[in-house]
């Protein structure tokens, strides 16, 4: 079998010998536009993956509050001359307290700032949770409106740049050996790219009201609108960094370049810096960005509350689901339930994954199976003494808390000290039977740097001093 470090090799080798990045229209690099879509179908296709997230539910963009907020923001283009200290684009990450909702993820950061410039995407088109920060817009109107704008030209003006787009649509197919997405890749690039120059001047206008001329960016590496705008921040002079929010490794293309000139070229898309939540992460990247090491206050606040708060039921195993292995995931969760009936098997969805209904539907068919949606994660992983998992970032803050007994499908991408690891059902139902099994023999903190406050002031002042 290939290992998955092996195949994103030759990947990256292919885009190399293609010379993917050296191809551009009017200064416009078109690979970084489809280059994770493209590496990601190629990796899903020879693996067998599932596809890993839902796409937007377009429904929801006709909902009166995604069309306030949407609003809200043509309105920030048009009139507002504030200044701000910073730019944040985040992806919506609530959590309730008290019945108010804050970003448990970015909110450690908005913090360091006086006044933070926000804009906030939906997640799957979905903006219900109120905004209580007065300074935050909603990004998905700058892409929407950068790809109407390009659509009513290319239905007024035909593009000439069609055979060029259609040639290199081609070529990277043919490359990758995927001519079945030959159609679907030709519609998304040639949607970005015509989408560019719009997405440009939002990002300019942003520039001129950023007097902190700092920029964080989440999925900064992965999303192809995020490139551009970073190339964009970076000629006004403005600092981009990316905050790592879950899995990287040698698996994950968008935080593996080429080297060489193809390099050179890459730098001019990715963020500044990428932080990182411990010095584990950063030997697992292949990046032109600079790779800092500076914790994740969120989860340190979490695990520590949760741990404290929250009462252990040692009849429950908790089956970390992921959708690019959801039914491998269903076969362990279907097997256990009947190995073990006396114990709540809780299978958890990742939330990209919840739309594919689907792929788990026929859980609901085991009574001591429980389906968990939207729940908080760190919660479930502090009630719980069992963790079932494939290579999900789960798996590594389990192995954080105190006790836990961690058990991975195999795969070379979770390192063996996280946990036990298994190839087949009866093997796991065996090591779950011997309770000396699946502890983690790992220094955590090697994973998770856990003086943020400390780590997140020494790179601010650094950033400062230049």
């Amino acid at each position: 079998m290939v290992s998955n470090n092996s195949i994103l090799k030759q990947f990256i080798e292919i885009e190399s010998n293609s010379n993917l990045w050296n191809y551009e229209i009017n200064g416009i690099h078109l690979w970084p536009l489809i280059r994770t879509n493209t590496l990601t179908y190629a990796n899903n296709k020879t693996k067998g993956y599932c596809t890993a997230h839902a796409g937007t539910n377009k429904t929801n963009f006709l909902k009166p509050r995604f069309l306030i907020n949407s609003l809200k923001t043509q309105l920030f283009f048009i009139a507002n001359k504030a200044d701000y200290d910073s730019l944040f684009i985040t992806t919506k990450r609530y959590l309730s307290e008290s019945g108010r909702y804050n970003d448990y993820f970015f909110g450690p950061y908005f913090s360091l700032f006086s006044k933070p410039l926000i804009f906030e995407s939906s997640f799957q088109g979905q903006t219900r949770q109120p905004w209580e920060k007065e300074e935050k817009y909603l990004f998905d109107f700058v892409v929407l409106s950068s790809a109407v704008k390009a659509m009513i030209k290319l239905q007024l003006k035909q593009s000439k740049y069609k055979k060029e787009i259609a040639e290199f649509t081609s070529l990277v197919c043919q490359s990758f050996s995927i001519p079945d997405y030959y159609l679907k890749l030709y519609k998304l690039l040639n949607r970005r790219f015509h989408s560019t120059k719009y997405i440009k001047s939002y990002t300019n206008k942003i520039s001129d009201r950023l007097d902190g001329k700092i920029a964080f960016i989440h999925c900064a590496s992965n999303h192809p609108t995020h490139g551009e705008i970073i190339k964009s921040l970076k000629e006004n002079g403005i600092t981009t960094v990316e905050l790592q929010h879950g899995y990287v490794g040698t698996e994950h293309p968008a935080y593996n370049n080429p080297a060489g000139d193809a390099q050179l070229i890459a730098k001019e898309y990715l963020p500044d810096y990428f932080l990182t939540f411990g010095k584990y992460w950063n030997e697992q990247i292949q990046t032109p960005s600079k790779v800092v090491t500076v914790g994740n206050p969120s989860f340190n606040s979490s695990r520590d509350y949760y741990e404290k708060n929250c009462t252990v039921d040692p009849n429950s195993i908790l089956i970390i689901s992921q959708g690019t292995a959801t039914p491998r995931m269903v076969k362990i969760a279907t097997y256990l339930s009947e190995v073990f009936p006396e114990r709540t098997i809780i299978f958890k969805l990742h939330p990209g994954e919840v739309p594919f209904r689907e792929r788990y539907e026929q859980l609901d068919q085991f009574e001591n199976i429980v389906i968990k949606t939207y729940d908080y994660i760190h919660e479930l992983i502090a009630s719980t003494k069992i963790i079932v998992g494939y290579y999900s970032t789960t798996l590594f803050e389990a192995m954080a808390y105190s006790n836990k007994r961690i058990f991975v499908l195999q795969n070379d991408l979770i390192p063996d000290s996280i946990g036990y690891k298994f190839s087949a059902c009866d093997e796991l139902r065996d090591a779950i039977l011997n309770p000396k099994l699946g502890y983690s023999t790992a220094d955590s903190s090697y994973f998770w740097e856990p003086d943020w406050e400390s780590r997140i002031a020494e790179f601010l002042g650094g950033l400062s001093q230049k």
